[in-house]
């Protein structure tokens, strides 16, 4: 039983996204986060994915403060509402994974 386990934490099944936050408000920092993941949903150990991000839409409300080829990056917004899409890209193969819509919102004033 245990090696059935082991088999679907340790095998691939997709890829998943994570942002955090999920709304930027203001001039506020996010990150988004690209790793493989297992039939159980969560993040498969010692993988890592190969990935480029580009800014496709709204360049002008985002910039790219800190991009790593493992599926890690850091974005600033500019204090600009409004929405933002970011592309994700294989680097092997330099097709098209997925897009994130990066949502930005005026500053909370509560």
């Amino acid at each position: 039983m245990a090696l059935l386990a082991d088999r679907f934490m340790f095998t691939s099944s997709g890829i998943k996204i994570d942002m955090k936050p999920e709304v930027m408000r203001g001039v506020s920092e996010a990150e988004i986060i690209v790793f493989r993941s297992n039939l159980l949903g969560f993040k498969v150990p010692f993988s890592s994915v190969d990935v480029r991000f580009a800014v496709e839409e709204g360049a002008n409300l985002v910039e790219i403060i800190n991009e790593s080829s493992d599926g890690k990056l850091k974005l600033r917004s500019k204090g600009i509402e409004g929405e933002a899409v970011i592309g994700i890209y294989n680097i092997k193969s330099g097709m098209q994974i997925t897009r994130v819509l990066v949502k930005i919102l005026p500053r909370s004033t509560a």
